[in-house]
């Protein structure tokens, strides 16, 4: 038994009834590596693979047990009723299996709330893919989603990657000799209460102690001279169609390109980093969306990019009790404002704008926000997503949004192959919460030399997600031609140089 941290707390307490704070993962797989046999992987099959790996984190057995009256952080136990059939599920696309159909059917799970009296995850066996051209016949999804109070971005994929093994054959991982797995005993709302008061007692001193520890980051703070050009601006922002409280229906689609063609974009722009680079693929796609209905604000749009400060290797030996299972369980972040610089026409220049914001972030570093985060979220709690909702609301009357735009996050994937029931990834993507205020949330990941933009939505926001993706699409192929062209005048302007003649 273990309590919700202050940041995992305020992630329960951002659900709405039309908006649910899950994270999602999917991955697609080619069957034929699977034996060489050309069945179809099985739903008992993934029940039984799953179960030989629930010991590699401890969230696949932890529910949520809430205090009376919201007095108090919830508490995770271990669930002594967990039936994993409830959690694995299977379903299939009708005729033809298209690409748009998996996006649909996947938004629409992604919307529905996680039941958080049971452990906050559900894993969907997906297959009749035979419609998706660039997919193998016989391929197969897997969608695993997470309530984001288990789970950060982070943490989802290490869960993703423990899930897989690096060859079609391999064993599951074993447990630790010392490891044994038992339920809690469900606490008394009177055990709860108790602890509550003792806990309210200590608050103060708690919100002291991260005073304590702001209190020197503070002038910093206060005399960052944001330059709006870079960073995030002075003033609340104009809100977008994107900065609305949000319907209860999602929309999700994804765009495809190559680590290769993302370093040739980042040679082009000096001290260009690949996030760079990601940044302003979506940057350069939520302009020309915006342009196409003449919604483009005058000013630069801001992205919110979480930043995790978790250590992102998946523990070798598995979970191996509550204490180190917290490594790779709950939110571990902070978070910075990044330009986007939609205002900025030329490609490479919004790049150019987007490498001085990160740069800036870098220099003035994520603690002193992190520490601030921690402290309101100490001294507020699970109030924080009445504050947040009233926020939004007010904000939305004055048509401006709270401080950024859009979410943007960057979780890279595994490099080698990886395998699920014997069956070879070929392509993995994902979802990430829409919330009152930010109803387009977008993720870059990548998959050995693959890298993925994914993006989730409020479909009243978004109602043409295969338009976004084409946005995404073209936003990668102008920064390529972009840098083609500098790089070809740059070669031709040292070849010119080299033909002067030198003076005697």
């Amino acid at each position: 038994m273990r309590q919700l941290s202050s940041a995992d707390w305020t992630m329960v307490s951002l659900d709405t009834a039309t908006a649910h704070n899950t994270i999602g993962i999917v991955g697609i797989y080619d069957p034929s590596t699977r034996d060489g046999s050309p069945e179809p992987v099985t739903y008992e099959e993934v029940l039984a693979y799953v179960e030989a790996r629930l010991h590699v984190a401890e969230s696949f057995r932890e529910r949520l047990v809430q205090v009376p009256f919201g007095l108090d952080r919830p508490w995770w136990i271990r669930d002594g009723d967990f039936d994993l059939e409830y959690h694995v599920r299977h379903i299939g696309l009708p005729r033809p299996g298209s690409w748009r159909q998996l996006c649909t059917q996947v938004a629409r799970i992604h919307a529905r709330p996680l039941d958080l009296a049971r452990p906050p995850w559900e894993l969907y066996l997906i297959d009749g893919l035979d419609g998706v051209e660039h997919l193998p016949q016989g391929a197969f999804a897997i969608f695993l989603r997470v309530h984001h109070a288990a789970i950060d971005g982070v943490a989802g994929a290490e869960i993703l990657t423990a899930l897989h093994s690096h060859e079609p054959d391999e064993d599951p991982p074993l447990p630790p000799e010392d490891y044994h797995w038992e339920p809690d005993a469900v606490p008394s709302d009177l055990g709860l209460l108790s602890r509550a008061a003792l806990h309210g007692a200590a608050r103060p001193v708690d919100v002291l102690r991260q005073v304590r520890k702001v209190a020197p980051q503070l002038p910093a703070l206060v005399t960052d001279a944001r330059d709006p050009a870079v960073t995030s601006p002075a003033s609340l922002p104009k809100a977008t169609r994107f900065n609305q409280v949000v319907s209860p229906h999602r929309v999700f689609g994804t765009a495809y390109t190559t680590l290769d063609v993302l370093k040739e974009i980042r040679v082009a722009v000096p001290d260009a980093t690949i996030n760079d680079v990601g940044v302003a693929v979506v940057g350069g796609a939520i302009r020309r969306y915006l342009l196409d209905k003449d919604e483009l604000p005058d000013d630069a749009m801001v992205a919110m990019m979480p930043i995790s400060v978790r250590p992102t290797a998946t523990r070798a030996s598995g979970a191996a009790s509550s204490e180190t299972s917290t490594a790779t369980s709950g939110n571990d972040y902070s978070i910075a404002p990044i330009t986007m610089a939609t205002d900025e026409d030329d490609p490479l220049a919004r790049l150019a704008r987007i490498v001085t914001s990160t740069a800036h972030v870098k220099d003035s570093g994520a603690h002193p926000v992190r520490s601030l985060m921690a402290m309101s979220e100490e001294a507020f709690g699970g109030l924080m997503g009445t504050v947040q909702r009233a926020i939004v609301r007010a904000l939305s009357r004055r048509g401006r949004t709270v401080a950024a735009h859009t979410l943007v996050s960057n979780v890279p994937g595994p490099l080698t192959p990886m395998y699920f029931c014997g069956a070879q990834m070929v392509d993995t993507t994902g979802l990430g919460p829409v919330l009152d205020g930010m109803g387009l949330n977008n993720g870059i990941g990548s998959y050995g030399n693959r890298v993925t933009f994914c993006f989730t939505a409020d479909r009243k926001a978004l109602p043409d997600p295969e338009v976004y993706e084409q946005c995404l699409t073209a936003s990668v192929e102008e920064l390529l031609d972009a840098a083609r062209a500098r790089s070809k005048a740059d070669r031709n302007r040292r070849k010119k140089s080299s033909r002067q003649p030198t003076s005697p």
